[in-house]
């Protein structure tokens, strides 16, 4: 068990003192192996039996349970001098695939792919950079022969949700799991029956919640480098994962040979 990992999942389930804790561990989570409880409280000002009680939330025996498994499961950053910006770079990213691919379930990518043979549209929804994400792997599936179409604008997703169908699958991308417009779309899409899967940072939240099936990425939010933030990485590194498993299927990887000769991309 990760302690790192349940603690993102279950973020949103936190009081607002627990958020506190939450955020200091997860930014500064190589330190909490030689920081006494006393010292942690003082950090984050709060007490010992707050920190305790938040302990038991993630499963764990004690804080010194939870110490020793937040050890265990440190990704180790390279070297890093103080002006070293090739370093500081590389090891936001290290943090954000490692943490990314500790929290892909393989079971879950082979329901997914299911599901997109057994649907006959796709249509992938994403909220502003999400957008983005959204497009770009809409374009992947329609390039393996696969009817997918994606969305940004919040009227235009909402418009397709109101006349979806059973034999529709709506993906949606949402870091937070809260986005107004991505709610509302689901709802649509919900109640016309249509199949929902989500790619998101959280348990507990109404995205999660209505999703057939959902996948955890980590939250670029919680690496704390305030010069770079590209909240899109841990999405789209999941996203090349899929393609990549569609790809073993024989038939999506001739039609995206077939595609990308079409166009000369060899």
């Amino acid at each position: 068990m990760n302690p790192l990992i349940s603690i993102q999942k279950k973020y949103l389930t936190f009081s607002k003192n627990e958020k506190v804790i939450a955020d200091f561990i997860l930014q500064n989570s190589p330190d909490i192996n030689n920081m006494k409880i006393s010292e942690l409280a003082s950090k984050t000002n709060t007490s010992n039996a707050t920190i305790t009680r938040f302990v038991h939330k993630l499963g764990c025996a004690s804080y010194s349970d939870m110490k020793i498994n937040i050890g265990k499961h440190l990704i180790h950053a390279t070297s890093k001098n103080e002006n070293n910006i090739l370093n500081e770079v590389f090891n936001f990213y290290q943090t954000v695939i490692k943490n990314t691919q500790q929290m892909i379930d393989e079971s879950s990518i082979k329901k997914f792919i299911n599901l997109l043979k057994q649907q006959k549209n796709i249509i992938i929804i994403g909220a502003s950079s999400s957008g983005t994400s959204a497009q770009t792997f809409a374009l992947r599936l329609m390039r393996m022969g696969l009817n997918a179409q994606s969305f940004a604008d919040p009227y235009w997703m909402q418009m397709r949700a109101s006349i979806a169908c059973s034999q529709d699958l709506f993906l949606a991308i949402s870091n937070s799991g809260v986005t107004d417009s991505i709610v509302k779309t689901l709802n649509f899409a919900q109640e016309n029956q249509a199949k929902i899967v989500s790619i998101t940072s959280y348990l507990a939240n109404p995205v999660a919640k209505m999703s057939d099936l959902t996948f955890h990425v980590y939250n670029p939010r919680f690496a704390n480098n305030e010069k770079f933030i590209n909240s899109q990485f841990s999405n789209m590194y999941l996203i090349d994962v899929l393609t990549s498993y569609l790809q073993e299927d024989n038939c999506f990887n001739q039609t995206m040979k077939t595609t990308r000769n079409s166009i000369g991309d060899k």
